[in-house]
């Protein structure tokens, strides 16, 4: 009897102890999703800054340096995509529009839209192609 439950108890914990593993090792890194949420958090804001019709420099600049410096974290967020040159390229159009859209003067709502649009655009066509 009493081997018996002791064979029962590590039966238990070794099912226990074989679930944990095996979730710990299916988990991926937060890093991939922080960088999205970061970068969406950001073009959130901004759509919301151009519909209250806040269209200055001064009201999107943070919002474009912010998403500016998240998109030097693409490349190694999404380490196995590294090496794929399609998806550097979206990566460097991404930064270019930001850069772009940090360069331009916003002279009225029309201009911001514009230059965040591009931003948005050079997001959606990475999302097109890799978001799974």
């Amino acid at each position: 009897m009493r081997l018996l439950l002791l064979f029962l108890l590590g039966l238990a914990v070794g099912a226990v102890g074989t679930d944990m593993i095996e979730k710990a090792l299916q988990r991926k890194s937060a890093f991939p999703d922080g960088v999205m949420t970061v970068m969406g958090h950001q073009m959130k804001a901004l759509g919301e800054s151009l519909k209250q019709n806040r269209c200055t420099t001064s009201d999107l600049t943070a919002r474009l340096q912010t998403l500016r410096l998240v998109a030097n974290d693409i490349e190694p967020a999404f380490g196995g995509l590294q090496k794929d040159e399609q998806f550097g390229r979206y990566a460097g159009g991404l930064r270019g529009a930001a850069d772009l859209a940090l360069a331009s003067p916003m002279t009225s709502c029309a201009v911001a839209t514009a230059a965040v649009n591009k931003v948005d655009q050079a997001c959606d066509s990475c999302h097109r192609d890799y978001r799974n």
